[in-house]
């Protein structure tokens, strides 16, 4: 059950992480195209990318503590991603 809802995840992370590096004109709609917004949303669609991979590896070991650990730690990020995200479209 663990690998299963973390390979989900994974794939979701990784199709969010390429949207945001390679299909940026999608958040580039909400919030105003300038280098800055560029750059924030390419280097949040890398740590999504590397949180994918390692979503991932995770599901392959297979234990309840590190796949909660990895949970805890990916909602912060998504969390910090989500409020930078808001702030800027003010």
């Amino acid at each position: 059950m663990i690998i299963t809802l973390l390979s989900i995840m994974s794939i979701i992370l990784l199709t969010m992480g390429i949207m945001l590096c390679v299909k940026q004109t999608i958040f580039l709609s909400l919030i105003t195209e300038n280098a800055q917004n560029k750059a924030f949303l390419r280097s949040f669609g890398l740590v999504f990318i590397v949180l994918g991979i390692l979503c991932f590896f995770i599901g392959l070991l297979n234990q309840l503590e590190w796949a909660i650990t990895f949970l805890c730690i990916m909602l912060v990020i998504s969390g910090i991603f989500s409020f930078l995200l808001a702030k800027k479209m003010q």
